[in-house]
């Protein structure tokens, strides 16, 4: 099985691809765009990609690649975000002046990094950073990624758990070229857009409300080359194998301008 994901083995990305694959054949990218690409033009056979976390939220540029490309949701796996400070073997935290580590770990570990003056250097991904780390052999130097790249990459656990929050979790999608969701499936995410006039998201909710459907996730995302006009992203209980839930989708494009549905899959339980 060939999947792209963003970053090198021992990232969280590849941990995610390992708990629902079991085991799989990596295609590593450096950003979000080339998973995607990779997926489109069949390199791979699915890719996998955050979408949110439950300290930072969404992560819009998943969404938006989403919306833009031409992909099916087919698959949802969470995974526990737990932090380290990884460092070369020998190396103590006094040592530290540097540390390297993707955006989005940086800024979930921000109360540990203030509260030291060390020069932070943001990295494409958690792996590739604690993989830049041990091959400098620069023992001043220090990756934030998870414990799982320390053993990779043969590094030092200098510090655990330092993120924010200790109950992080990253969700991700599972995506494919062509949507096959599996029968156990019981939630579905689609866009949306409505006219700008008044009471016109109000309407389209009405047709998930109507049909006593939970809705999960709503949230807007700016159109492109169409300044202050919105797509809406919304995710809800319910599968595409039910009558009811395709109900809702045809009523919903009587009230909207257009509809992208993205595919339904099993919501994963951490």
């Amino acid at each position: 099985m060939r999947v792209a994901i963003q970053g090198e083995r021992g990232s969280y990305s590849d941990e995610a691809a390992l708990i629902f694959f079991k085991s799989y054949e990596p295609i590593s990218k450096q950003s979000l765009e080339e998973v995607f690409d990779s997926v489109e033009c069949a390199e791979s056979d699915y890719g996998v990609v955050p979408v949110e976390n439950s300290t930072t939220g969404s992560i819009r540029k998943s969404l938006d690649l989403l919306l833009k490309r031409d992909v099916s949701v087919v698959g949802e796996v969470k995974v526990r975000v737990r932090h380290a400070l990884l460092g070369i073997r020998g190396s103590k935290i006094e040592d530290i002046k540097v540390v390297y580590s993707h955006p989005e770990a940086i800024s979930q570990c921000e109360d540990f990094l203030k509260s030291r003056e060390w020069e932070v250097i943001p990295s494409f991904d958690t792996a590739g950073a604690a993989r830049e780390v041990a091959e400098s052999g620069d023992m001043k130097k220090a990756a934030i990624a998870g414990e799982r790249a320390a053993s990779i990459y043969n590094l030092e656990v200098l510090a655990r758990d330092i993120q924010d929050i200790s109950h992080n979790t990253t969700r991700f999608f599972v995506i494919a070229k062509e949507g096959s969701w599996p029968k156990e499936a019981d939630t579905t995410s689609a866009f949306f857009a409505t006219r700008h006039v008044p009471g016109a998201l109000w309407r389209a909710l009405g047709v998930f409300a109507k049909r006593n459907i939970n809705l999960l996730w709503l949230e807007s995302r700016p159109i492109r080359k169409e300044p202050w006009n919105y797509s809406f992203f919304i995710e809800f209980e319910g599968s595409l194998w039910e009558d009811y839930v395709n109900e809702a989708l045809k009523e919903l494009e009587d009230h909207t301008i257009w509809v992208k549905v993205l595919g339904s899959y099993k919501r994963m339980s951490i």
